[in-house]
C-alpha cells in the first residue's frame, strides 16, 4: 500500500498534480490495516474517479507490447506497478468469466478505425491492455463515441462493478 501511495504521488508531481496524488495517496494509507477486501474497493474507487490516475495508467498500460514504446511503460513500472497490482488482484471475482458479450464505445480516428478494419477482415484477434471499461448494455455503450466495440469473451476475469 505505502509503495502505491508513494507510486501516486510520484505520478502526480510528475505532471503538476501533486495535491490531487496527495489525497488519493491518503484515501489508500487509510485502508493500511484493513482486509485485502476493503483495499481493492478503495483501489477501485480511486482508478474510478476523474483523476488523472486512470488516464496516466490507461496511458501506459496502452503500450504495452508496442515495441516502439516498450521504454515508456517500463518506466511507469515503478511508480503504477504496486496500484496496478492491488487493483488487478480482486478478492472478490475469483472465478473465470467465460462467454459473455460486453460493449465498449469510443472515439477513434478515422486511422484508428481502418486498423480495427484490417483486423476484422484478418478476423485477428486483439486485447486491451488497459483496465478497460465496459458494459453488458449496448445502447449504453452506443452513446460513447464514434465506435461500438462488440467484445465476445470467451475466458476471462472481470470485475463486475
Amino acid at each position: 500500500i505505502e509503495q502505491a501511495a508513494r507510486g501516486i504521488i510520484e505520478e502526480g508531481k510528475h505532471i503538476g498534480k501533486e495535491r490531487e496524488a496527495e489525497k488519493l495517496a491518503k484515501m489508500l494509507r487509510e485502508k493500511k490495516n484493513a482486509g485485502m477486501e476493503e483495499v481493492w474497493k478503495c483501489c477501485a474507487y480511486l482508478y474510478t474517479l476523474e483523476s488523472f490516475l486512470y488516464k496516466t495508467l490507461n496511458a501506459a498500460m496502452r503500450l504495452v507490447g508496442d515495441k516502439e514504446h516498450e521504454q515508456v511503460w517500463r518506466r511507469k513500472v515503478r511508480t503504477l506497478g504496486p496500484f496496478s497490482l492491488l487493483l488487478w488482484d480482486d478478492p472478490f471475482n475469483t472465478k473465470l468469466t467465460t462467454e459473455k458479450t460486453l460493449y465498449r464505445g469510443a472515439e477513434l480516428t478515422k486511422e484508428q478505425i481502418a486498423s480495427y478494419e484490417e483486423m476484422a477482415k484478418d478476423k485477428t484477434y486483439g486485447s486491451f491492455q488497459a483496465y478497460t471499461s465496459s458494459s453488458r448494455n449496448r445502447k449504453k455503450a452506443e452513446e460513447f463515441g464514434n465506435t461500438l466495440f462488440i467484445m465476445e469473451v470467451f475466458i476471462a476475469f472481470i470485475a463486475d462493478l
